[in-house]
């Protein structure tokens, strides 16, 4: 039954792939971020879900896979083929043991998008404090 197949519901949210962070999800592998009152919600298909309370979240980087690799793996090395430019967001949230990161990959435009809504949010929702 070639045609008649039916296609798997994909999990709401917007997709991306994993880099590194979360426990039980593969590197390299398609997962996607949804934001509820919970906080956001990071499922993979028929996989493990993730929930970061946003309440947690420190502070939110977007940048490009050179930068990513020459600032947390010490090597500007990029895996990009052709023009396609492959961006990193990365999360850094307090956890129990400290801080804490989470890196995801994605192409632009749509998820870019989302993410910038998200850092807005995260940035307008820090306040003053002391050094």
């Amino acid at each position: 039954m070639l045609f008649g197949k039916k296609k798997k519901d994909l999990p709401a949210g917007v997709r991306m792939m994993h880099y590194e962070g979360l426990r039980g999800f593969s590197q390299d592998g398609p997962c996607f971020m949804e934001q509820t009152e919970a906080g956001l919600v990071f499922q993979q298909v028929n996989g493990p879900a993730a929930t970061l309370p946003l309440e947690k979240v420190t502070g939110l980087e977007m940048m490009p896979e050179r930068n990513f690799m020459a600032r947390y793996h010490g090597t500007a090395a990029t895996t990009a083929h052709g023009k396609a430019v492959k961006w990193f967001a990365v999360f850094h949230y307090t956890a129990q043991d400290g801080e804490r990161m989470l890196a995801f990959w994605y192409l632009e435009p749509k998820t870019g998008d989302a993410f910038r809504a998200l850092s807005a949010q995260i940035g307008a929702a820090a306040g003053d404090y002391t050094l």
